[in-house]
């Protein structure tokens, strides 16, 4: 068993050895951990030395402080037990320290083997206190493991779904507020070094690699008090989660997360047969975003097919790319992505749709569709960075996403050209949008969402029609309603439901449609939490309230 840590506490020296003796006498279980002549001692070490014990064994009259007004000050700061020991004469005394939670006293002189007695039935208590702090640490930890393991699984789930109406974002409120952060890695294919290997092979590496996240994650995250979620995507990418509650340590945050990421690229290279590229996302502060921070970490990963693997990708690589030359790319095919960009700038269509004719001429004489690919991605990149120059907000994530997307499973090289050039002009009529005055963005934003109550709803949507960033509208909206987007939704579709209730016979599984909610029972859930109670009670109680007046 752990040892009693006890504190004696007595102004008479004598009386102070006496009890010391007699506690030592008593055997290995007990420590003493301080002797004291005055409750002032006791509590100033306590405060100033962070001094801990199981049992405090007191005088109850001392000088500076009483041994009464010293149990009920420390009471606040610790949990402990109390011996007082006192005379005849201190009866009140007596009571006033059993009324405070004093466990026994012992009376002057003290009999040694009165005194044994009453420490033996004090270690009972001390050892059924530290039973059943155990077992409540337990189940503590096994309620955390739960927990944790729901979390995973929802974390799992959003990693693999597309975008959701903005009322399956529910989910987040099980997790705990403050910054975030969303890590990729995902293993760089290099067929020439893994074609030989067997499915054994990849089982046996697959597990040295969670090893390695595991490791990496316990030695250089939660040594920083930051909590981390891991998980695999798929057989060749796994997803790691962070969070840390004060904003104001988010700038160490990031060159911790850096520091993190390059320690795990580089200790899979070293270990394992193969490489990985890891995506860094930017920090958020809703985790209704994570959607698009999944996004814009895919976009990320893009980035090696032109820059290659084995790498970490920051999102300033979406600010500071450049259509710059390359070896793959002639001289004609940049003259023409020149135009391109410059007309696109420029906002002329027409010079526009006349370089382009010009570019897929080019491109469509080359041999390799590995060179079509990176004249196409220089194109696409060119056009992101510029809309970003020009976005009077940050950047959006998904932009490239879609732009690098448009180029798989075309059917032919017509199809191909079609949905580049679709995209382009699209972009920029976006963009001339983007240069008209908006005059009351959330105005605007929740006109849309009154409007578009039972349709699917995403923060991404959200924010197109206010030409914003979907994080950067996310902590507009807050910063100026004082509300989050998810509970704005939630409370105007809620607010919606409640006047069809009043106004309508409708059933409640067709206003539950009508408000963007495809489960009923999630919707009467959902009802009752806001409203206190669910639709049914409440077109009852409506009834009856306008029935009787």
């Amino acid at each position: 068993m752990t040892q009693i840590r006890t504190v004696i506490v007595d102004d008479e020296g004598r009386i102070r050895r006496g009890i010391e003796r007699m506690v030592r006498s008593l055997g290995d279980e007990w420590e003493i951990v301080g002797v004291f002549s005055d409750g002032l001692e006791v509590y100033e070490a306590v405060i100033n030395q962070s001094l801990s014990f199981d049992l405090l064994i007191s005088d109850i009259r001392m000088p500076e402080m009483d041994g009464l007004t010293l149990n009920k000050k420390l009471k606040s700061q610790l949990s402990f037990l109390t011996i007082f020991i006192s005379g005849f004469d201190d009866f009140e005394y007596l009571q006033t320290a059993l009324r405070d939670g004093a466990v026994n006293y012992i009376l002057k002189p003290i009999d040694k083997e009165q005194f044994q007695i009453q420490m033996d039935e004090v270690k009972q208590k001390i050892q059924m206190l530290y039973k059943e702090k155990q077992e409540w640490h337990r189940m503590q930890e096994k309620a955390s493991q739960l927990e944790y393991t729901k979390q995973l699984q929802l974390l799992s789930q959003m990693t693999w779904n597309e975008e959701k109406d903005i009322a399956y974002l529910e989910w987040i409120r099980q997790f705990p507020s403050g910054c975030y952060q969303l890590i990729h890695i995902s293993i760089d294919q290099i067929y020439s070094q893994t074609r030989e290997f067997l499915p054994e092979d990849w089982n046996s590496w697959t597990q040295s690699i969670e090893n390695i996240v595991e490791e990496t994650v316990a030695g250089s995250i939660r040594v920083h008090q930051i909590n981390s979620w891991w998980w695999r995507g798929s057989k060749l990418n796994y997803w790691i989660l962070l969070q840390i509650q004060d904003k104001a340590y988010a700038p160490n945050f990031l060159t911790i997360s850096r520091e993190f990421a390059e320690k795990l690229r580089i200790s899979i290279h070293k270990l394992t047969p193969v490489t990985v590229s890891v995506a860094l996302g930017h920090e958020f502060n809703d985790l209704a975003l994570f959607s698009d921070m999944k996004n814009e970490l895919h976009s990320l990963l893009q980035f090696r097919m032109i820059q290659g693997g084995n790498q970490v990708f920051e999102t300033d690589l979406f600010e500071g790319i450049k259509v710059q030359k390359s070896k793959g790319i002639s001289s004609s095919i940049l003259k023409f992505t020149e135009q391109v960009i410059n007309s696109f700038a420029q906002g002329k269509r027409d010079d526009l749709l006349k370089a382009l004719q010009g570019f897929f001429r080019e491109i469509e004489s080359l041999s390799s569709p590995v060179m079509i690919n990176e004249a196409i991605h220089y194109l696409l990149i060119g056009i992101v960075n510029n809309w970003i120059e020009n976005d009077g907000y940050s950047e959006d994530p998904n932009l490239l996403t879609d732009a690098l997307n448009i180029t798989k499973n075309a059917a032919n090289f017509i199809q191909f050209k079609d949905r580049v050039k679709m995209w382009i002009v699209h972009v920029m009529e976006k963009m001339t949008d983007l240069k008209k005055e908006q005059h009351n963005p959330i105005q605007v934003a929740k006109e849309w969402i009154k409007n578009n109550l039972g349709d699917n709803i995403s923060i991404k949507k959200i924010a197109q029609q206010v030409y914003m960033n979907p994080n950067y509208f996310c902590d507009y909206f807050k910063n100026q309603t004082g509300e989050t987007i998810l509970d704005y939704v939630t409370s105007a579709r809620l607010e919606k439901a409640r006047e069809l209730l009043e106004k309508t016979d409708l059933k409640i599984y067709d206003i539950s449609l009508s408000v963007g909610y495809q489960d009923t029972k999630y919707f009467s859930r959902l009802f009752k939490q806001w409203i206190g109670q669910t639709p049914s009670q409440f077109r009852n109680q409506f009834s009856k309230t306008s029935s009787d007046n």
